[in-house]
């Protein structure tokens, strides 16, 4: 991001940052210039005043329209109100003040940083004879402030707390997709700070000018965008290899953003940038690592005691259950398998949970940890749902699939959860399921599975229906024996459920029975029937269905 020296935040949702000059100066931000952390105002400032031509360090040598500097200890009711004879523009006391007399006007800051007169002088002093130099040296300790926390290991929280601290300002860190990464609210904020979440949660549309995340990322740019309620935010992109892959937002009261807030938002997205690459290739690295124990687990090349080892090293207990669950796109012309992925990843990281995401062909891989219920992995199937929902709302014309396995209670099981998370997977495209399929609700399809390439079950599918296949519309046939048998032979459930009146079923059942030459009345020819109608679901094309 270019510096423009000491900008100035226009109001109103469009405009532009402006170059500040020095008779543009306010006396409310020269003071946030000057300090580390926003004063502790106990008699505000009520107008934008301009900034003032000098520091004093006495009442002798105060002149009006100075800043007078005082420590605790000298600010006494007599002083502040001899100060506000004189005409003083502000009174800077450092260190705690208990209270100051309720009948004064004079604009009065505390602050408790450590720091003397003299030195917090200089410092005011090189804002008002050089602000454009000044800011560009506030700009290099705050990016040398933030950048230390950095180092500290301190995360995106502990960044987005010291900017919300610096500035005395509400601080959100959104990731390229609008989901909350961090936040930390102000004071001023904190009653109502839910109720901000939740407008960004609710991914607000950005700015037009950052819809282009690479055209972001090559000319960075700080916009300011009005979001009512008489609030406000700072936006700033946070560009990692030229492209934004994220948005920082400081969030306060409209009209008084100021040149320090400019300055850490720029500086605080700059480290933040560091800190997200970081981020991103820890987690590669860990995604390759898992995606490694993951195929030698697979695979069966590790001995119990190295898989149990290795799990501990990537941070998943090898004594928890754990259970596969497998996704791919099941449409023409679907999204990418990494998109996939990353949809899978983010239910994941909502959960917090420690699971193995690993691409593998076509499908993604998840093996998901499981809790003390392992009879069924509700758990599982509810995540898998929510992926499934999560897919839907970002492409609504494309269709995922996810077969769960059974949970595998320790490492050695965990190649027969996969295998049977596979199975699933393939029934759920063969009977067109949306929802995930969990291998032991496949009933008698697991039985059928296992001969699908024997040529009895095919044999055994034209006995028994092979008649009812080759009339002129079998599928009317079809579903009419489903919805039979779905409704354990109700003739009045059956006819509602297919929309006909019931002597039109009972027509239909006696159709049947003349063409396939069965007697539906008999429960052997039942079990028969409904088992035919099994293979025939599992084994006709997946361009029929």
């Amino acid at each position: 991001m270019t510096v423009l020296g000491a900008p100035r935040i226009g109001r109103g949702s469009e405009n532009e940052i402006k170059t500040m000059t020095v008779s543009e100066l306010t006396l409310t931000e020269t003071l946030r210039l000057a300090l580390e952390q926003p004063p502790c105002w106990l008699r505000p400032v009520t107008a934008a005043l301009p900034a003032p031509d000098w520091v004093s360090l006495t009442l002798n040598d105060l002149r009006a329209g100075d800043i007078l500097i005082l420590n605790a200890a000298e600010c006494t009711d007599e002083a502040l109100r001899e100060a506000q004879q004189k005409n003083a523009a502000v009174v800077i006391v450092i260190g705690k003040v208990k209270e100051v007399p309720a009948d004064l006007s004079l604009p009065i800051a505390a602050t408790e940083e450590k720091v003397d007169k003299r030195t917090l002088q200089k410092r005011l002093m090189a804002v008002l004879v050089n602000a454009r130099a000044a800011t560009i040296e506030r700009g290099a300790h705050l990016h040398a402030q933030l950048a230390q926390l950095e180092a500290e290991g301190r995360g995106l929280e502990g960044l987005v707390q010291a900017m919300a601290e610096m500035t005395a300002r509400g601080v959100i860190l959104q990731d390229k997709r609008g989901g909350i990464l961090a936040h930390h609210p102000s004071t001023t904020l904190a009653a109502i700070w839910q109720d901000i979440l939740a407008q960004f949660s609710e991914l607000r549309p950005l700015p037009e000018v950052f819809l282009d995340r690479k055209r972001v990322g090559s000319q960075p740019t700080i916009h300011y965008q009005e979001l009512g309620g008489g609030l406000g935010c700072l936006i700033a992109p946070v560009v990692v290899g030229e492209v934004a892959r994220g948005y920082l937002s400081l969030v306060g009261v409209q009209g008084e953003f100021d040149s320090l807030d400019y300055l850490v938002a720029e500086q605080g997205g700059l480290v933040l940038a560091i800190e997200m690459a970081r981020n991103k290739a820890i987690r590669e690295t860990e995604k390759r690592l898992k995606g490694d124990l993951l195929n030698a687990l697979l695979q069966e090349i590790l001995t119990p005691r190295d898989a149990r080892l290795w799990l501990q090293t990537m941070g998943l207990n090898p004594q928890q259950a754990h259970v596969a669950l497998r996704f791919m796109w099941d449409t023409p012309a679907a999204p990418s398998r990494r998109r996939l992925e990353t949809i899978i990843n983010g239910e994941i990281a909502q959960r917090g949970l420690r699971a193995i995401v690993h691409p593998m062909g076509s499908e993604v891989i998840c093996f998901c940890p499981l809790g003390s219920e392992t009879a069924r992995p509700q758990e599982a199937i509810a995540l898998a749902e929510a992926i499934l929902r999560q897919a839907q709302r970002e492409y609504p014309q494309a269709i995922v699939r996810c077969g769960i396995g059974t949970p595998a209670l320790e490492v050695g099981e965990w190649r027969v959860s996969f295998t049977r998370a596979g199975q699933a997977l393939d029934m759920a495209r063969r009977l067109n399921e949306r929802a995930p399929l969990y291998y032991p609700d496949l009933s008698v399809y697991r039985l059928l599975l296992q001969l699908e390439h024997s040529p009895e079950l095919i044999a055994f599918q034209e006995e028994v229906l092979g008649s009812l296949l080759a009339t002129e519309n079998p599928q009317e046939f079809i579903n009419t024996l489903e919805a039979f048998f779905a409704h354990n032979g109700n003739l009045s459930q059956t006819a509602e459920a297919l929309y006909i009146h019931r002597n039109t079923l009972v027509y239909r059942l006696e159709r049947i029975a003349a063409i396939t030459n069965i007697d539906l009345d008999k429960p052997e020819n039942r079990l028969a029937i409904q088992l035919a109608l099994h293979i025939y679901r599992m084994m006709r094309p997946l361009e029929e269905r």
